[in-house]
């Protein structure tokens, strides 16, 4: 249990970040963010907000070391999930589709 716990960022461990991130990206799974939008427009604003956070969870899982993920691909990942996050704000932007 001390492993589940021991690797910390301002006091908080990673494995907590990490389901944090997690439970956000099954809410974002269920919450429909594409507002009516259609074909591709519709899957960046439907999927890539969960998709964000799947992979900041994974990133953050990769630095708490309690999985088989290597810690050398938390960056990987967590640049994955801030590009991810990027397509998807600027869709909703320039669809007008973000804040609604």
């Amino acid at each position: 249990m001390d492993n589940f716990f021991s690797e910390k960022i301002w006091g908080i461990p990673w494995s907590l970040l990490a389901l944090a991130a997690l439970i956000v990206a099954i809410a974002y799974t269920i919450v429909d963010t594409s507002h009516g939008t259609t074909g591709f427009t519709f899957m960046i604003l439907r999927w890539f907000h969960s998709l964000c956070w799947l992979f900041l969870a994974l990133a953050a899982l990769a630095m708490a070391r309690i999985t088989p993920l290597p810690q050398m691909w938390a960056g990987p990942l967590a640049v994955a999930g801030g590009l991810t996050y990027g397509v998807f704000a600027i869709t909703g932007m320039l669809t007008g589709t973000l804040f609604k």
